[in-house]
């Protein structure tokens, strides 16, 4: 058996705790919260702009070049950018819809609380699935469902067009996560070809 266009998910960690001030500035980020489908999100899109981020985002930078690096492999001058960063807290009861995130190449995860047997979990594209099969045991190949168990200051990378989310929350805990999108930034495409393309984020 060979394994044919793998789909990439990158795990690491932020490597320290958080510090006061940015434990601060999730509180108060999260003091007003705006509801989303199950659970509650920032109303700011774009957290990692602030001040007391600066830090984390250039860690989170820092991975996200590397698994581009790793994944993409190019020549061409460009790089993966975050464009919207936004908070997210799930109380007992609360869970995360499955979804997925248009208008970004790679989406993100930074973990900053949640309970000891926590995660995410990731699900196969089944709409063009045609047939049903009774699985006797969970595979690379046939499973439907990939859960990653995470802890916090734990970072997930993956390709936003993959379906993912968070089962119901049974503690009672509040489980807080940053998320964040990217695209594009510089040369893609070639000139000879008709087909590049420059874009510059702001």
């Amino acid at each position: 058996m060979m394994n044919m266009f793998a789909v990439p998910l990158y795990r690491a960690s932020l490597g320290r705790a958080f510090t006061d001030e940015e434990m601060q500035f999730f509180k108060a980020e999260l003091s007003n919260p705006v509801a989303a489908i199950a659970n509650y999100a920032s109303p700011s899109k774009k957290v990692l702009d602030a001040g007391p981020m600066q830090a984390i985002r250039t860690a989170l930078q820092a991975h996200l070049d590397e698994f581009f690096r790793i994944t993409f492999n190019t020549t061409n001058k460009v790089s993966l950018q975050i464009t919207q960063s936004w908070l997210t807290r799930s109380q007992q009861g609360d869970s995360h819809h499955t979804h997925t995130h248009p208008n970004s190449v790679v989406s993100g995860v930074l973990y900053i609380n949640l309970a000891p047997r926590d995660g995410i979990n990731f699900y196969r594209n089944e709409d063009n699935l045609w047939y049903e099969l009774i699985r006797e045991q969970d595979s690379y190949y046939n499973a439907t469902r990939y859960f990653v168990q995470t802890s916090i200051g734990d970072i997930i990378l993956f390709p936003s067009h993959i379906r993912h989310g968070v089962g119901e929350v049974t503690e009672n805990i509040d489980r807080v996560s940053l998320s964040f999108n990217t695209f594009f930034s510089g040369e893609l495409g070639r000139e000879e070809f008709s087909n590049q393309l420059n874009i510059r984020l702001v």
